[in-house]
């Protein structure tokens, strides 16, 4: 039996520093195609050069051949950056550069026509070397460029920060092209005729429903909030037994004694422990912490994707409760955030007083700098996701009063 199906054309466009975040982005929209796109009659193509443009020869530039390939037809540009800025066209600095040009041209003449997701992924290489100065102060120059032109663009430090922003972001972006193109206020996007299981329709292999995401979102959420609470405790620790530390140092300083070079030595020491304990214990919370709050997002967004098969009272609670519970996990990070950033500034400004302490305190920057960076990511999505629970309890009620 024929099914009407809607497709949306998603184009990426990166320099070749992101081909492991680019299959990150095919795996979005295959899941997207089951947990979203199944339950609106709604098929994700994604369009990039690998796959939709052909070997060819230009007289200018061979951007010119994946311009005339991809077209100017799709309905996302997903936009990435990292440390390289890539090939200068013949009209552009680098063939990204361009296609983010042309998509801009698109969304200026006809703002209801497309949307555009930019990300810049913010870590370091394995090896420096990687660097290019250069290279890297043209991404730099570009991310104020998009500022000036009002792109509100997001950030990412791996993989898996990547998609669990792409599967809030991209439902967004469509759900918006629908509005509008309900409400008359852009173009009728035509719909593709397709046979059931044929052509661009996925197959369904998922078998979880909306109670499974509840749970699994409930568990993973509990999880992290307590991993965060966890390494916020032992921050307290830590800052009592430092702080024990300091008086016993000035204390034996003070007291006029032969052997007191070998007394602080043994101080230190034990201050490199207590430091190294520290580390131990939340170099074991800060995956669990994250891992935990990015299955958790990843299992709520595909419950808000299956939600309005189930519109009741009962449904409504489920999610304030969830909103509920992001809104804890976010008021625990905030306040550990600040704690934890007042902390990793005390330890940067410790004087290199001996061996054990430098090697524990060099150990604890990395892992504090890791965990802030895992925060401030946290947050961010916090943040976006409780707007979209918040937007479909909404848009629940106000079918339910219609």
């Amino acid at each position: 039996m024929a099914k009407v199906v809607t497709k949306y054309s998603i184009f990426i466009g990166s320099p070749s520093d992101l081909s492991d975040e680019r299959l990150a982005v095919e795996e979005v929209i295959d899941e997207l195609n089951i947990s979203y796109g199944a339950n609106k009659n709604i098929v994700l193509e994604l369009l990039k050069w690998e796959t939709h443009s052909a070997p060819g020869i230009s007289d200018e530039s061979v951007q010119d051949l994946v311009n005339d390939d991809i077209g100017d037809n799709y309905d996302v540009f997903i936009g990435l950056l990292w440390l390289k800025f890539g090939t200068p066209t013949s009209k552009y600095g680098s063939g990204t550069e361009e296609e983010f040009e042309r998509v801009l041209k698109r969304y200026n003449e006809n703002n209801k026509s497309v949307q555009i997701l930019f990300y810049f992924k913010e870590s370091l290489p394995v090896a420096l070397k990687e660097i290019d100065p250069i290279e890297l102060s043209k991404v730099r120059e570009f991310q104020k460029k998009l500022e000036e032109k009002n792109v509100l663009y997001g950030s990412f430090d791996s993989c898996e920060t990547l998609k669990s922003r792409l599967r809030l972001s991209i439902p967004k972006r469509i759900n918006q092209l629908i509005e509008t193109s309900e409400n008359g206020n852009s173009e009728f996007k035509e719909a593709d005729i397709v046979k059931s299981a044929e052509d661009n329709v996925p197959e369904i292999h998922e078998e979880l429903g909306l109670i499974d995401y509840a749970e699994m979102f409930e568990s993973l959420m509990s999880e992290s909030t307590i991993s965060i609470n966890r390494i916020a405790d032992a921050t307290h620790w830590i800052g009592g037994e430092m702080s024990k530390k300091a008086d016993e140092i000035n204390r034996t300083s003070q007291i006029p004694n032969p052997n007191n070079h070998n007394i602080l030595k043994s101080i230190y020491k034990r201050t490199a422990k207590i430091m190294n304990d520290y580390s131990d214990r939340i170099e074991l919370d800060i995956p669990i912490f994250y891992t935990s709050f990015i299955d958790a997002v990843d299992s709520g967004s595909k419950m808000l994707n299956v939600v309005e098969d189930f519109n009741s009272e009962k449904t409504i609670t489920d999610l304030e409760e969830a909103k509920e519970a992001m809104m804890t996990l976010r008021i625990a990070i905030t306040d550990s955030h600040q704690s934890m950033t007042e902390y990793y500034n005390a330890v940067k400004d410790m004087p290199r007083i001996q061996r054990e302490i430098n090697v524990a305190k060099s150990r604890l920057l990395r892992l504090l700098s890791d965990l802030l960076e895992k925060m401030n990511n946290t947050l961010q999505i916090t943040e976006e996701f409780s707007d979209d629970i918040g937007s479909k309890i909404d848009s629940l009620k106000l079918t339910q009063d219609i």
